[in-house]
């Protein structure tokens, strides 16, 4: 999970649980938040959706093509996965690839399929939000229902379009910073 800042606004992005911590420092910076931005709908980037969206009456945004692991709990992983299942009750908007605006935020909203179907990029100033498409010396896996490695292998080309000099944030592991994973990344060598 990440939040994304502009003055006292916030994007809440991938809450994959509800955390006390979040909640106070959105609090004490007196945050207004403005939306919630999905990657993608694995249960591990939306079990804390709900309880976020409660708190702050706020939007929920993703790509729709992801819409049916919102509620099954089998395509969004958290069945057998040792915890409370996530159906996400909130409702969302669907947003398209392309620029866009919530609140204060400007930003570019990627089409990324191959991890899931709906999978996405978030771009905001120098920032590539990268959920479980781009990881640092890896990427996010094929081998699921809702996945596809062709679409993978074209996001991945997708991503060697982009600034070099892009922060990449995944939704797991290490930041780093897309130069270097051009270099050093097996996967963008396919």
């Amino acid at each position: 999970m990440y939040t994304i800042q502009e003055d006292n606004h916030v994007l809440i992005v991938d809450p994959g649980s509800y955390s006390k911590k979040i909640i106070a420092s959105i609090h004490e910076q007196q945050g207004v938040v403005d939306g919630i931005l999905l990657t993608h709908a694995h249960f591990d980037h939306i079990a804390g959706v709900d309880a976020f969206a409660k708190e702050y009456k706020c939007p929920v945004y993703m790509n729709l093509l992801d819409k049916p692991l919102l509620k099954d709990p089998l395509l969004n992983f958290s069945k057998g996965a040792g915890m409370k299942e996530v159906i996400v009750q909130s409702p969302v908007k669907n947003i398209l690839p392309g620029e866009h605006t919530i609140g204060k935020f400007s930003f570019t909203f990627v089409d990324a399929p191959g991890h899931s179907e709906g999978s996405s990029l978030i771009l905001w100033h120098d920032i590539l939000l990268s959920g479980d498409v781009l990881f640092k010396g890896s990427i996010g896996r094929t081998d699921l229902p809702t996945s596809n490695n062709g679409q993978m292998k074209q996001t991945l080309n997708k991503l060697k379009t982009l600034d070099p000099r892009l922060q990449v944030y995944p939704g797991h592991g290490d930041a780093t910073i897309l130069q270097d994973e051009l270099l050093l990344n097996p996967y963008l060598n396919w």
